[in-house]
């Protein structure tokens, strides 16, 4: 999707929801920065995810391996070669994965923030 268009699909998506007809499961900022109303950075070591076959590198959708221990993941993981700015194969990306705990984080770590969250969600 292209840039402009994608925060503008979401825009409109999220708009029709005003009412509350869908439940949808992610924080408040983070479904701001759908809409492109929030600029984040991905943050792909915020929601590390395991399964039988190990500690999955970010992203999984790059789908990059896995790795057999947490500490193994953290330390070989350059993490400075995710996000859209720094890898092209991140360039459009908006998934949760890497931007749902970037929200979260302002969300809980800055004043503002949390301000914001609550008032989306008790609106």
């Amino acid at each position: 999707m292209v840039e402009g268009k994608r925060f503008e699909f979401f825009d409109k998506l999220l708009e029709k929801n005003k009412n509350g007809r869908w439940d949808i499961n992610h924080s408040p900022l983070y479904l701001e920065f759908l809409r492109g109303k929030r600029d984040y950075s991905c943050t792909p070591w915020g929601n590390p995810n395991y399964s039988v076959l190990g500690w999955q590198k970010p992203c999984y959708l790059l789908d990059e391996g896995y790795a057999e221990t947490f500490k193994e993941l953290m330390a070989t993981t350059e993490w400075e070669n995710y996000g859209h700015q720094n890898n092209k194969k991140c360039a459009d990306c908006t998934a949760h994965c890497g931007y749902e705990p970037t929200a979260v984080d302002e969300a809980t770590s800055t004043f503002r923030g949390m301000v914001d969250s609550a008032k989306m969600v008790f609106q």
